[in-house]
């Protein structure tokens, strides 16, 4: 009887854990969609912690939001900002 008990928990234990794994991987790609609007720092450690929690689970890797995942941070590392600075002192003269 204590063995059958004892393989229950183990199950449940095992079905509690691969909840929490889902959960995690779903939490990540709600936190990647916004990432573009962040601070390129804010992007590279939010890399840095998908990439840590892959390596620690790498069968993530295969889970079907990871390269949805992938592809929030390099398009969130991958942006130009160009500024103009419209407030000259004086005229402008262009010579042709």
């Amino acid at each position: 009887m204590k063995k059958l008990v004892f393989v229950f928990l183990v199950c449940l234990c095992v079905m509690g854990c691969e909840k929490d794994v889902i959960d995690q991987m779903e939490a990540y790609y709600t936190e990647s969609m916004g990432l573009q609007s962040v601070t390129i720092d804010s992007v590279k450690t939010f890399s840095n912690k998908v990439n840590n929690y892959v390596t620690q689970f790498p069968e993530e890797k295969e889970h079907h939001l990871y390269p949805k995942i992938q592809a929030n941070i390099k398009s969130a590392s991958l942006r130009i900002t160009i500024t103009a600075d419209t407030t000259w002192a004086g005229d402008t003269i262009i010579y042709f």
